[in-house]
């Protein structure tokens, strides 16, 4: 070798300059037809577009590159035409072009150096030009062009990148600067490229998802045919199992389709990392040979150096490139598949939404597609790794020779040990059905957790609650220490394999010397392996639980939906009936019995349609035949115009009140303050905080229960729809409020009196004024007329009035009261304190994240708690780095920058998460009242905006690990070539297995300084998590169950008296008293009804102290918990079955269970819903009547049954707790007028207290609810 090496003449003027013209004619045809389909606005002509005209003019004066360079010219201004800002294609020729001239370069110097710049000045000047108008170009392609107009309001700067910028993440440096100088805000954050909304991704993945799920049942449609007979119901059942199998690897495929080649680009430059990652070691030898040749050129060595940092540089870039793209493509995946469950939870039918709950359905969007998201970032490993580790293995075979296979031994003892692991995980993955099941039971106990006080069933659900959770902890802690025997032997295996390799090495031929280059190019490729062999077990578990996911997600997508067809949906048409049903037969589900049979309606434009019938009859079912929400075995139903529903149990959405009204359409002002009187609302907006703007809180929270029925029953109002369909709106208010309503919105005066209304309704005060009347018995429509015609008829109907005309007749009279005064509190302080009530934390603040300020900052600050001792062992390991390395200060400056941004954006990302799950749990739950509405686009729109929201600040917050580590890796990449120089430098004095020291061991720095950073950021957020337990866990708790020195007679209470003394009752310390100065003394079998003139929560707080001390109770708004009917009425098993039978007998649902095909065991759904709202109510009852104790409690027990029924049950009270105290609270006041005494409360005190004869002779305000009532 010489000491000043050279290529020929020849070599320089061909191959050198014919190269990347090469790249440039190949490739511009290519470009070129990308750009005909790229259009991103045009460019207008800016000052980088005409200097980098202006340069390439100038190098067309070399007379050897003319053509490249008009090849180039064009290409510029084609860019500009298409918008394309920043010119990948440009960019890589200009780098090979000033590669190459890099060899003309030195030469020339080296001419100038031997022979003077005289010998051929001309020629050297030209050289001179033409190098630097080519550095100018490569310069310039480093910056992108300006941007054409957009009107997105912060948009990404990715987007205005140049090649280099977004190689390097340079774009990301001004977010990661400001939010170390102040805290982020959700403004701060830029708005997410088109292709990366919801919009986009969702519309595409739905077409291609639609295709595939077409071909998958047009398959099992043809394979059906193919057999030429009816299915028996096993093979049914295992054909519907295949279909949920195979829909998982049908949402996989079209996942592919989609996403595949955006990954495949990722998966490109995983290869390419991988081909620079197995060079440096061969690099790396040649260093050592280097080393160890006294005789080498010097030169050599230097070219190594810097050939091995030029190396860990490429694979740095083409790293976290993959990482970058893998990253984007599972974001893209999770919202896409977050899009998919959202819309098909808005078209599944009711029996399949019956299988699934709410809980379950928030779980795949939560949990299962954060595991298609995982799959998508670590699949990669399950087939490279092993390639790697191949790979690995066949350069230690040619360094070792035969004891390599010491080596692969060892792998494949490490394999099959790491497949049964895998295999035993998968097998363990039933922990999703124990966690399903954990969630889906604390969704149902935190929305009855009323019930579960007032019968002090804590016990009871939190021993069904911790038995999941048993379950699943088993599940996971065995899934846990599997894959840590995993990990524990990936990471050991490194050194198992040196071992096992270097000592057959060195003990099957004597003549074996473990020399320095032998030793460090062996151990850099066995540092090689702890990527790929740590990764697998990952990967592995990663692609198991996708795998599970995916079945999940294809079972739920492959859920029946409505059938569109069931419903004639036609134009209003003024001579057309509004609703018509012709011989219809309906089921809720295809293979059940039908539950309506042989329905014929006419709804007639502009009438008033009254349904009617017992508990249980099909009222709503016939609502529901309307609406397409029941599967329709024969017949025809059209509807005729738009359709508004009020449900009998009102759907409330967590947002203001107005908006819960406008329900997205737009507010005219006379019309809304025209609902807001019709509906009974206006002395509401008067208490609330800030009037209709009040946020009502999730389901209503902050509303009593006639408040929310009267506000779904203003959404329906306000919405001017042509057929309103009204389940039993008026059965949750007062008789006077009801009378008020009915006059003003739903009779032949109200608002409505053009439309056609149908109302199912037990208040026969109203049917005189219906123009027709439905009366139904076990699913069918046995009379049918007007109030007259069936009072002729002197059928079932006309007795069943006969036998209430008294008391409807009195209830029917005309409503005289005051209407100001319905359901309004009177202190706003008292309406703010109870927007409290039920909340466990305070909001969120974007700003820091932070649970709340009084809660956390006490929590830090004190000694010897987790934050503080993780803080201060992770500043003492800060201390450590800053005494061992000179460049602590750079990394320093990094993790600060990074944290202080990443911290931010994590608790940006958390808070903007909660509001996507809490949309998808009121979606799901008001399904039928948006489908009713026709409002699935808006809500569609919403959820894709919640999650957009979201990504906007996770997308910031994965990109931000990427730019720590190709900074931290660059700084390491110069560590090696400083170690590197020094070695070549000092060779003379250094051995080879110093220099193989040195080089490999910085060669690891590369990948622990960002694990460093990172590892102490994941503290910072995860700390998060800690914080809020803890502030969870001392939350302030009630009272003890039992006090060990005083236990509670098992026998009490003896007797059914109750007491109160000077009693005062607060929502919290600090804020006024609800309950002033209570004196009252009940003795025991008397009948007390609880009571004010205003209706307030004032009445009720009162009674819920007593509920609170007694049992039984039957509430007003009946809960119901998913499992049996047994376990609802008794979840001790305390009584046998005789006594549940006799309680249900008494509560007149011995019939309805009877017919059931389980009985006693027949399970309930979520919340009750497979039950009627009155049959939910009756089974409360039930669970009062199975109680025996001295003291029984009833809020409006019987509000959502018909009379006949009430009749019955106000019989069985009276009958049965004859010998009990009974407090109740009654819309319906001729029910109490025999009760003992009733207690009337206004702002707080006991207003009134006497026997209703005593109270009605004083004229005082329970006379004048009597008065408004008809009753006097």
């Amino acid at each position: 070798y010489t000491a000043h090496p050279d290529l020929t003449q020849c070599f320089q003027h061909t191959v050198l300059v014919w190269f990347p013209c090469f790249y440039l004619w190949v490739c511009a045809p290519f470009y070129c037809l990308y750009l005909r389909f790229y259009d991103n606005g045009r460019i207008s002509l800016s000052s980088l577009c005409c200097a980098k005209t202006v340069s390439h003019t100038g190098i067309k004066l070399h007379w050897t590159v003319i053509f490249f360079s008009i090849h180039g010219l064009l290409v510029i201004h084609l860019e500009r035409l298409r918008g394309f800002r920043s010119s990948i294609f440009l960019f890589l020729f200009w780098t090979l072009a000033v590669i190459c001239s890099l060899v003309p370069l030195r030469a020339n110097i080296q001419t100038i150096i031997d022979e003077g710049f005289s010998a051929d000045a001309m020629r050297f000047v030209a050289f001179f030009t033409f190098f630097s108008l080519q550095l100018a170009q490569l310069i310039l392609s480093c910056f992108a062009d300006q941007r054409p107009v957009t009107l997105k309001p912060n948009p990404c700067p990715v987007e205005d990148a140049s090649f280099l910028s977004k190689v390097l993440f340079w774009w990301y440096g001004r977010l990661v600067v400001k939010g170390y100088r102040s805290p982020l805000q959700a403004e701060d954050l830029w708005s997410l490229r088109e292709e990366d909304t919801s919009e986009k991704i969702i519309c595409d993945l739905e077409k291609e998802w639609a295709k595939q799920w077409a071909k998958m049942q047009e398959s099992a449609l043809n394979g059906t045919q193919a057999l030429g007979y009816k299915l028996s119901e096993q093979t049914q059942l295992l054909r519907k199992l295949h279909k949920e199998q195979i829909s998982g690897f049908c949402l996989l495929r079209t996942l592919a389709k989609n996403f595949g080649p955006y990954f495949l680009t990722g998966t490109l430059c995983l290869v390419i990392q991988d081909a620079f990652m197995f060079s440096i070691p061969q690099v790396l030898s040649l260093l050592l040979g280097f080393v160890r040749d006294e005789d080498a050129p010097l030169w050599k060595g230097y070219l190594f150096a810097f050939l091995m940092f030029l190396l860990s540089c490429l694979q740095s870039l083409f790293n976290h490139q993959y990482m970058y793209t893998c990253f984007s493509v599972g974001m893209r995946v999770k919202t896409a598949v977050m899009g998919l469950v959202y819309r098909k939870s808005l078209v599944i039918n009711s029996a399949a939404r019956r299988t699934c709950t709410v809980g379950e359905i928030v779980n795949l969007v939560s949990a299962d597609t954060q595991k298609l998201m995982d799959f998508v970032v670590y699949f990669n490993a399950v087939w490279v790794a092993p390639i790697e580790i191949a790979l690995c293995l066949f350069f230690l075979w040619q360094r070792l020779g035969p004891s390599a296979l010491a080596g692969i031994a060892t792998v494949i003892l490490i394999f099959p040990l790491n497949g049964f692991i895998a295999k035993m995980r998968s097998k363990l993955q039933v922990q999703m059905k124990y966690m399903d099941g954990r969630i889906k039971l604390m969704n149902e106990i935190l929305s009855g957790i009323k019930i579960l006080k007032f019968y002090a069933w804590e016990n009871a659900f939190r021993e069904r609650v911790l038995g999941y959770r048993e379950k699943e902890l088993n599940a996971l802690k065995k899934s846990q220490i599997l894959y840590s025997i995993s990990i524990a032997s990936f990471n050991s295996s490194t050194f198992l394999i040196a071992f096992a390799m270097f000592g057959v090495y060195v003990l099957i031929d004597e003549k074996h010397v473990l020399d320095a280059q032998k030793v460090f190019v062996s151990m850099a490729l066995i540092n090689i392996l702890k990527a790929p062999l740590s990764q697998l077990p990952f990967a592995m578990s990663t692609t198991m639980q996708a795998v599970v996911s995916l079945k999940r997600l294809g079972k739920f997508l492959c859920q029946d939906e409505l059938k569109l067809d069931s419903v004639e949906r036609a134009p209003y048409h003024p001579d057309i009936d509004g609703v018509v049903i012709d011989n219809g037969t309906f089921s809720w589900s295809k293979d059940s019995t039908p539950c309506l049979r042989r329905i014929n309606v006419k709804g007639q434009r502009g009438s008033l349609v009254a349904v009617v019938g017992h508990v249980g009859s099909g009222k709503s079912s016939l609502l529901s035949a309307m609406l397409g929400e029941m599967e329709k075995k024969s017949g025809h139903v059209t509807v005729s115009g738009s359709v508004a529903y009020v449900p009998q149990q009102a759907w409330i959405q967590n947002a203001t009140l107005k908006d819960n009204i406008l329900f997205g359409h737009e507010r005219k002002d006379s019309w809304y303050q025209s609902v807001l009187e019709a509906c009974a609302l206006l002395p509401d907006l008067g208490i609330l905080p800030a009037r209709d703007a009040t946020e009502i809180g999730e389901k209503g929270l902050n509303l009593s229960g006639g408040q929310k029925q009267r506000v779904s029953l203003a959404r329906a109002v306000y919405r001017k729809a042509d057929i309103y369909l009204l389940d039993d709106p008026l059965s949750a208010v007062d008789a006077h409020v009801g009378q008020h309503i009915f006059e003003n919105v739903i009779g032949p005066n109200g608002v409505l009196k053009n439309k056609t209304r149908i109302l199912v309704t037990h208040g026969l005060s109203f049917l005189p004024q219906a123009d027709l009347i439905l009366v139904m018995e076990d699913g069918e429509i046995t009379e049918m007329g007007s109030y007259a015609e069936l009072l002729s008829r002197k059928n079932t109907f006309a007795d069943f009035v006969k036998a209430f005309s008294v008391c409807e007749r009195k209830e029917s009279a005309t409503h005289r009261g005051n209407i100001q005064t319905m359901e309004a509190i009177s202190d706003t302080e008292q309406e703010q304190d109870q927007e409290e009530v039920g909340r466990l934390t305070h909001a969120d603040k974007a700003h820091t994240g932070r649970v709340s300020n009084t809660a956390t900052c006490p929590d830090i600050s004190n000694n010897g708690q987790t934050h503080q001792h993780i803080l201060s062992h992770v500043t003492q390991f800060q201390s450590i780095i800053t005494r061992s390395t000179s460049l602590t200060s750079i990394l320093l400056c990094f993790q600060s920058f990074y944290v202080a941004t990443s911290c931010q954006l994590r608790r940006l990302e958390s808070v903007s998460r909660s509001p996507i799950y809490t949309h998808f749990n009121e979606t799901v739950q008001g399904a039928g009242v948006i489908r009713a509405f026709g409002e699935q686009s808006r809500f569609i729109l919403l959820a894709n905006s919640r999650v957009d929201h979201n990504q906007t600040s996770y997308f910031p917050r994965f990109v931000a690990t990427r730019w720590l580590a190709v900074n931290l890796e660059f700084l390491g990449n110069l560590l090696v070539l400083a170690a590197a120089i020094l070695s070549v430098m000092g060779r003379a004095t250094l051995s080879p297995g110093i220099v193989g020291l040195a080089v490999s061991h910085s060669l690891q720095v590369t990948g622990i300084l960002s694990w460093i950073v990172r590892a102490w950021t994941d503290v910072e957020n995860n700390i998060v998590s800690v914080e809020r337990v803890k502030e969870y866990a001392e939350t302030t708790k009630e009272a003890p169950w039992t006090i060990e020195d005083s236990p509670l007679p098992s026998d009490w209470p003896k007797s059914g008296s109750i007491g109160f003394q000077e009693y005062g009752l607060q929502y919290r310390r600090g804020l006024d008293w609800a309950l002033k100065e209570i004196s009252l003394s009940v003795n025991e079998r008397e009948k007390v009804n609880i009571t004010s003139e205003y209706v307030s929560y004032l009445c009720f707080i009162f009674y819920y102290i007593l509920m609170f001390y007694f049992q039984p109770f039957s509430p007003k708004d009946p809960v119901l918990f998913s499992g049996s009917l047994r376990m609802n009425l008794d979840p001790f098993d305390g009584y046998t079955d005789e006594e549940v039978w006799r309680a249900l007998e008494l509560a007149h649902l011995k019939n309805f269970v009877s017919g059931l095909p389980d009985k006693l065991n027949h399970e309930c759904s979520e919340g009750g819903e497979n039950l009627s709202l009155g049959q939910r109510q009756l089974v409360c009852l039930a669970r009062a009547l199975l109680r025996k104790t001295k003291i029984l409690v009833l809020d409006e027990a019987t509000a959502a049954v018909d009379l006949e029924t009430d009749n019955l049950i106000q019989s069985t009270i009276r009958t049965q707790f004859e010998d009990c105290t009974v407090l109740t609270i009654a819309h319906r006041l001729n029910t109490i007028m025999d009760y003992t005494r009733v207690i009337v409360m206004d702002r707080g005190h006991i207003a009134e207290m006497d026997s209703p004869n005593n109270l009605i002779s004083q004229r005082g305000q329970f006379y004048r609810m009597c008065r408004e009532a008809g009753l006097v």
